[in-house]
């Protein structure tokens, strides 16, 4: 398949069925985003309104209007609306989760949720041309600073109060807002926090005995004890060699030795018979959890496509479309396979629009 024929099918599936359909049953009366969709394409309620599935619809749409889908911006900017409105607390931190009526139903502040508000301000200045974005986002970024830095271990609390184990997953995502701030309306604040998460990959995320990236960590990030230590998810190797190569490119340490480390144990130790990315493997490359989430295959794809290996990043996205998107309701996704390769869900979950998201607008945008 070549790139040309690839790029169309996205487009039919992405522009024709998948935003179309979530545009009309992903979101209620008021703006808001639902949280999944069963597979008959009907929204499900009574479930918290998490800020991260708010946060990454509004980038997923305005990124869906910024690749030529007029209909993605008045999405974006109505949901942008109900985000500033009803998730922002007083402190300038944002909450975590509202009901299906917008009341707060959990206000504690989330590092993974906030990493996402301001990846959501940075497209909505970039595509919305959104005035109120980028000082909501250094507002927030200042909060964050203020209340949640650990200026004795590095990065920044999980939450508040603060709660263990420390991941490195959230510390991921600032990076990435970070980066995509700085990439766009560059600013000493942004640029410093995304140095400090940099220095935190190198000295304690990037395991330079086994050439892994860790997940969980004690409050000094030491390796977390028993199990939690020894996890590896090949899919944020893929995810942190995009976000290193976005970093050098921006003038900052890419790291390009520890990306290269990551980019070999991934292909190595991560990929199934299939050709899909696993979920865990340990330290030494050993399979954990052979089951395959869609996330996975979306950053291998837009990683593979970075490093020069177009066919396949090509063969790849071929199997996402045999497999996660699959799907009898054209538009919708399956997230989970076990290790057997049987689908384990009941519905598709709104947030793994992001990752999708992500992937094709990379596919989209690589000259044919």
């Amino acid at each position: 398949m070549t790139l040309s024929t690839m790029q169309n099918r996205i487009r039919d599936w992405l522009f024709g069925q998948a935003l179309p359909l979530w545009a009309q049953a992903g979101i209620d009366a008021e703006g808001r985003f639902f949280e999944k969709l069963d597979f008959g394409g009907r929204p499900i309620t009574n479930l918290p309104r998490r800020t991260r599935v708010q946060a990454r619809q509004v980038y997923a749409f305005a990124e869906a209007a910024s690749l030529g889908w007029a209909e993605g911006e008045a999405v974006a900017r109505r949901a942008l609306d109900v985000l500033i409105r009803d998730y922002r607390r007083d402190d300038g931190l944002w909450i975590r989760a509202t009901d299906d009526a917008g009341a707060v139903i959990d206000a504690t502040p989330d590092l993974y949720d906030l990493a996402f508000v301001l990846f959501a301000l940075a497209a909505a200045h970039r595509v919305l041309k959104d005035d109120r974005a980028r000082p909501l986002a250094l507002a927030t970024l200042a909060a964050v600073e203020t209340h949640m830095a650990d200026p004795v271990h590095g990065g920044w609390q999980e939450a508040l109060p603060p709660v263990l184990p420390r991941r490195q997953n959230p510390h991921m995502h600032m990076l990435e807002a970070l980066l995509a701030w700085q990439g766009i309306a560059p600013d000493p604040a942004f640029e410093a926090a995304a140095r400090r998460v940099l220095d935190l990959f190198a000295a304690r995320f990037f395991d330079r005995e086994h050439l892994m990236l860790g997940e969980y960590f004690t409050a000094d990030w030491t390796i977390a004890p028993g199990g939690a230590g020894q996890v590896v998810e090949p899919g944020h190797h893929m995810e942190w060699i995009w976000l290193l190569d976005q970093a050098r490119r921006l003038g900052l340490d890419g790291h390009e030795r520890q990306a290269q480390a990551l980019f070999a144990s991934a292909l190595t130790n991560g990929v199934n018979a299939q050709g899909l990315m696993v979920r865990e493997i340990d330290r030494i490359g050993v399979v954990r959890d052979g089951g395959c989430r869609l996330w996975a295959q979306t950053e291998a794809i837009r990683t593979l496509l970075l490093r020069g290996q177009t066919d396949r990043a090509l063969t790849l996205t071929d199997r996402l479309f045999a497999t996660h998107l699959a799907t009898a309701t054209p538009g919708l996704w399956i997230d989970n396979f076990d290790a057997e390769g049987a689908a384990e869900d009941a519905d598709a979950p709104a947030s793994s629009l992001y990752h999708l998201m992500a992937a094709f607008s990379a596919l989209l945008t690589e000259p044919a």
